[in-house]
């Protein structure tokens, strides 16, 4: 039985993400600098312990993050990853309480990466990453056994696209078979991607392969570079976040949706919405995208306002990222953020 009632707004919508799952190790910096210093003396004497480090670790991965949000909300979710025994036991674990999922691990190598969290000026986080067999996987074996998955899904959300260079064919193979779905692309980190751009753009501008491409403002600002756009500045201010959705789907000719700390805001057809980010202390930065993700797409297929849309998926990274429990959240927490703007959910 649900026990909050955002569990039974998107019952009955069938989910799907792909396709990776990465052991993240979470490591809290208060100085970047010391900790550099310290460790290029350690190295300087052969090695030895740097101590009173914060430190966890959970099972996530973009595509990971975003099923467990999905089934969270009541969603029936398909996950597909590329992973290993440990893998496989690990996800088994972190989804145990659910009975809305079904995990499909594909053999291979799991993603791992160390999350550096810090604050530079600004709050960091910053990937360093072994990214696994998600490499170079196009998706195929996917579609060979569970065309009829993909085909029937009301939600398909391709994740991490940068990580993968076979990215561009992954998308191909499961949205062209995908007609009847909601198709989200997440990025991920593009700095090291933009050489797969130009046929990723042309794909989504003559074939509409993408309904809702996401992006944080650091994408977003590699994204605009890319187009040859008016670049959304450093210190950006909600009317930069609002141009450069609007300009980016413009050109693409699809929703753009942007979450960032400041707040997210969606453009399409010329149209743009923004809604301020809810006040909350941070205990963790990753995943909250991911968070975000999740129930922007959810909302999209329930019909929900732009405004009700963007205030609930902000309310829910709010929660992730001020409640978090080793990957969870707390729903209290989101219903609370939203009635503090007199959102209530038997109204949504």
């Amino acid at each position: 039985m649900p026990h909050n009632k955002l569990q039974t707004i998107f019952r009955g919508i069938k989910s799907t993400t792909l396709a990776d799952v990465f052991i993240d190790r979470i490591v809290k910096v208060e100085n970047l600098d010391e900790l550099v210093k310290q460790t290029k003396n350690k190295a300087s004497v052969g090695g030895g312990s740097i101590r009173g480090i914060e430190q966890r670790e959970i099972i996530g991965g973009n595509a990971t993050n975003i099923a467990y949000s999905l089934v969270k909300f009541g969603s029936e979710t398909e996950l597909f990853v590329i992973g290993d025994e440990f893998a496989k036991r690990t996800l088994e674990l972190r989804f145990k309480e659910f009975n809305n999922i079904k995990i499909h691990v594909i053999d291979g190598k799991p993603g791992f990466t160390i999350a550096l969290e810090t604050d530079l000026g600004n709050e960091s986080n910053i990937m360093i990453s072994d990214v696994g067999d998600i490499e170079r996987f196009d998706g195929k074996s996917i579609l060979n056994e569970y065309r009829g998955t993909i085909e029937q899904s009301d939600i398909i959300v391709i994740s991490n696209w940068a990580s993968n260079i076979n990215g561009n064919q992954l998308v191909d193979n499961i949205f062209r078979n995908s007609k009847n779905s909601i198709k989200l692309l997440d990025f991920a980190d593009l700095a090291s991607a933009t050489n797969r751009l130009n046929e990723l753009i042309e794909n989504i501008k003559e074939n509409n392969v993408i309904d809702v491409l996401s992006l944080n403002e650091n994408e977003c600002q590699i994204l605009e570079k890319f187009l040859c756009l008016k670049n959304m500045k450093s210190q950006y201010t909600k009317k930069d976040i609002q141009s450069s959705a609007l300009q980016i789907s413009s050109i693409l000719e699809t929703r753009i949706d942007i979450h960032t700390p400041l707040g997210s805001c969606s453009s399409l057809d010329g149209d743009v919405e923004f809604v301020e980010s809810f006040s909350v202390k941070p205990k963790i930065l990753t995943g909250a995208g991911d968070v975000w993700n999740a129930v922007n797409i959810l909302s999209i297929k329930k019909g929900l306002s732009t405004y009700n849309r963007l205030n609930l998926a902000n309310a829910s990274a709010g929660s992730y990222i001020s409640e978090f429990h080793n990957g969870d959240f707390s729903l209290d927490k989101t219903e609370q953020l939203l009635e503090s703007r007199n959102i209530f959910v038997k109204d949504l």
